[in-house]
């Protein structure tokens, strides 16, 4: 056995900080364990439903999304835009160094190619469709954007001579952005909803499940989706161009 002091073998601050977060987790269980036991409760969820009405949006997940948490929405967005540049700027090296484009003698297989010839269309199809359906049924602006997004990187992938540009992606992203905030301050400033992101178009109930019906809902998610699939866009385009140019002048003045 060791000779150490008891004391000088274990850290008080330590032992306490231990003691700390396993009685913390004993509290959190403890609250877990106990929730539910005494019957249902009416939560937020059941309120969120029962005010679904007030949306005309058949899908009360967008109600949601859009309406009620749209801060919130605006956050998310904002964080993926933050994701993006820090992609572009881990791929490219940094603000500097110039992106060199790839390698243009190198060939997809055939399956890719034809696949992705067949695939294209429908998938650029079906990610538009889910955008705009998005107060309809399940998905919306941030799987659409997703599934568009998805549909240029095939093609990307199968035609090494197709390339997104950044600078237009860039304008589609900004368009979006300000879009969305504009709509939110709109429904901040009208005093019939006095919210941000308040749904200030005429959105009967008797219009609920129709294709143009949820009022402001269907434009936001369509701005969503715009931002969402250039933002994503734009990381698929720096995943394919290598980190930096190797500077050819330097290395030979070097030599």
């Amino acid at each position: 056995m060791s000779h150490v002091p008891l004391r000088k073998r274990f850290r008080v601050q330590t032992l306490l900080l231990i003691l700390l977060c396993g009685w913390l987790l004993m509290l959190h269980l403890t609250i877990l364990l106990n929730h539910g036991l005494d019957g249902l409760t009416t939560g937020v969820g059941d309120t969120l439903l029962a005010r679904n009405s007030e949306t005309a949006s058949a899908n009360a997940v967008t109600s949601v999304v859009v309406s009620y948490r749209g801060f919130d929405t605006l956050g998310e967005v904002t964080v993926l835009f933050l994701a993006a540049t820090g992609v572009g700027l881990l791929f490219t090296g940094g603000l500097t160094s110039s992106p060199v484009p790839r390698d243009r003698n190198s060939h997809p297989n055939e399956v890719m190619v034809t696949g992705t010839r067949l695939i294209f269309p429908p998938l650029l199809m079906l990610g538009v469709y889910v955008v705009l359906h998005g107060h309809l049924s399940p998905g919306g602006g941030f799987q659409g954007g997703v599934i568009v997004a998805t549909a240029f990187f095939l093609r990307m992938i199968a035609d090494p001579e197709f390339t997104l540009d950044h600078a237009r992606l860039g304008w589609f992203e900004s368009f979006a952005g300000g879009g969305f905030v504009l709509f939110g301050m709109l429904g901040l400033v009208i005093l019939s909803t006095a919210t941000f992101l308040g749904n200030f178009l005429p959105h009967p109930v008797e219009a609920m499940g129709q294709l143009v019906s949820a009022g402001v809902i269907p434009l936001v998610y369509l701005l969503v989706g715009i931002k969402v699939g250039a933002e994503v866009g734009a990381i698929f385009q720096d995943m394919l161009e290598p980190d930096h140019a190797p500077d050819h002048a330097f290395a030979a003045k070097e030599l």
